[in-house]
């Protein structure tokens, strides 16, 4: 049986290799786990410590609509993945139970197509977390090398984030520089890595409400291991199944109970996530129409031979993928909740006796309203909601560019 913690497991991995969370369903010696927590503190100093460079630089250039702006597109940005971790370690608890109820039997796999489907999304979300890192990587590096570029070109170079030294020397400004891309390097590592993460628990109800659509399709089959038994008969039954095998109608109550059971604990799955990530996803969104904003704004006032102009299309083009993965496949989980009574109605449910296609009946009825997450309990995570805030980025520019 394929494990379905396999589609979270890099992320986990990587999200305690950046200290953002504990270590996830591995088995750890208490010492190992000791440390681990110790360099968790360490990450939490680092990353608080860079969060009020930006804080006290924006009060600095507070005068300056240029600065605070050249300030403020990373400063959001950060305090958008501080708030993410926030909320992944003080609902630690209500983590491992969504990792429970994941590894649990009535997200298991039960038949080849089953595990087909599941292979294909946990390769699916480890490209999606590499693709994320190697963009992170390109931009780290960027970040790095444009302001050493315009110190080369005897231009003046201004850090984002506030430093109690002055760096125009040498030494000054390489420890400057140092610290400035390892640091923005690694919280856009722990950003991306967070992102993917919640994004998978969403994909992860898309998987399963495809895997309950599959079951109810195939509701009828002798054998639930098999794909080549389904019913094809179009034609109403003289007799019907689960009357003329008492057994095997009492297999077929047994599997509308567990097929009941699946959509109610998919769409309570759906709802924890929601209520875990609610606040930092309310600051994803919102946050995320500044931010673009802002980056759109610099990127206006540079050269087009500028090294910068590379670096903010780069990271331009991360904001833009961080908000867009949300969106589709929160289209997606809705997609599939709204053809579960379509895949119930393609089943032979004419070889079933009036009791069960009324047992049948009431639980279309349950699944008639989709299942759609939402920002807040409010705002749909949709690609509609995508193109909201993209116009509302735009409303953004236009009125800072007239300033």
């Amino acid at each position: 049986m394929y494990p379905s913690f396999q589609a979270f497991r890099e992320d986990f991995d990587a999200l305690a290799l950046a200290g953002y969370f504990k270590i996830v369903s591995k088995p750890v010696s208490r010492l190992k786990r000791s440390l681990h927590d110790a360099y968790r503190t360490a990450v939490w100093v680092v990353v608080i410590t860079y969060n009020l460079q930006h804080v006290i630089r924006v009060i600095q250039a507070r005068h300056s609509t240029e600065q605070m702006v050249n300030t403020l597109f990373v400063l959001l940005t950060t305090l958008n993945t501080l708030g993410k971790q926030i909320a992944f370690n003080a609902r630690s608890a209500r983590i491992d139970r969504l990792v429970e109820i994941i590894e649990g039997p009535l997200f298991a796999s039960r038949n080849a197509y089953h595990e087909e489907i599941m292979k294909a999304h946990a390769l699916e979300m480890s490209r999606l977390l590499k693709l994320y890192h190697a963009a992170i990587y390109m931009c780290g590096v960027m970040f790095g090398v444009f302001p050493l570029v315009n110190r080369i070109l005897g231009e003046e170079v201004e850090f984002t984030g506030y430093f109690p030294f002055h760096t125009n020397d040498v030494l000054p400004f390489a420890l400057a520089l140092s610290f400035n891309t390892i640091v923005i390097t690694f919280q856009a590592y722990g950003n991306v890595t967070l992102d993917c993460t919640i994004v998978a628990f969403f994909a992860h109800s898309k998987i399963q409400l495809q895997m309950l659509r599959y079951n109810l399709e195939h509701l009828v089959d002798r054998n639930w291991t098999k794909l080549d038994t389904k019913i094809n008969n179009t034609s109403v039954p003289k007799t019907f199944i689960d009357i003329e095998d008492a057994a095997f109608g009492e297999l077929l109550r047994k599997r509308v109970a567990h097929c009941v059971e699946h959509y109610k604990i998919i769409v309570w799955f759906t709802n924890e996530v929601e209520t875990v990530f609610g606040e930092s996803m309310v600051v994803q969104f919102f946050v995320m129409a500044w931010v673009i904003c802002m980056t759109v704004y610099k990127i206006a006032g540079l050269s087009l031979l500028s090294a910068e102009l590379v670096t903010m299309a780069l990271y331009l083009c991360c904001m833009l993928a961080q908000l867009f993965i949300y969106c589709f496949y929160g289209t997606q989980v809705k997609y599939e909740s709204e053809f579960i009574n379509h895949s119930l109605y393609c089943g032979d449910w004419l070889a079933l006796s009036p009791r069960l296609r009324r047992l049948l009946l009431v639980m279309m009825v349950r699944c008639s309203r989709a299942v759609a997450p939402r920002t807040a309990y409010i705002i749909p995570m949709s690609l509609e909601t995508y193109i909201a805030v993209l116009r509302s980025s735009y409303t953004l520019f236009t009125f800072l560019e007239r300033k």
